[in-house]
């Protein structure tokens, strides 16, 4: 696993370098959002080759894959919105697949609704339509400028 780090705050991200896919330990995502320094070495320096690449789940199974922290568990798949997401229900953390953050971050924001560890952590994170986290805003600008149009939040 490669790592993107922030160096103000020391959180850590994995990221798998054959499928793009990237790991947060529990409760990191929440705090993922309030880093314009992870944004942007995720959502820019990375963007061109985990959103433009065609996408390559290495070795994946349907409940195949093991949670990279537990490593004696496997990852339960569970949907938000139209997303799926797989997570370990021992430490709680996330995997995503190649742009499912991004996707995940758009169903969020339109409104949909799944899993409750998940969506509290994006609650926490990028705030409510009416009140967002300020400190979530320099993800939702990088974001802005990789998606389509009709994918808009």
């Amino acid at each position: 696993m490669l790592k993107y780090k922030d160096s103000t705050s020391g959180l850590e991200i994995d990221s798998c370098p054959e499928c793009y896919g990237l790991w947060f330990d529990g409760e990191e995502l929440k705090l993922f959002f309030q880093s314009p320094q992870l944004s942007r070495q995720i959502l820019e320096e990375d963007a061109a080759e985990r959103l433009l690449r065609a996408e390559s789940d290495v070795g994946r199974e349907a409940g195949a894959r093991a949670c990279p922290a537990c490593r004696d568990r496997s990852l339960f798949a569970s949907k938000m919105g139209s997303v799926q997401v797989d997570y370990c229900l021992r430490c709680r953390g996330i995997w995503f697949d190649r742009a499912e953050l991004e996707s995940l971050v758009c169903a969020y924001c339109k409104g949909e609704r799944g899993n409750l560890i998940i969506f509290n952590q994006l609650a926490e994170g990028l705030g409510t339509v009416s009140k967002p986290n300020p400190q979530a805003e320099a993800f939702m600008e990088m974001l802005k400028r990789y998606l389509p149009a009709d994918e808009e939040h």
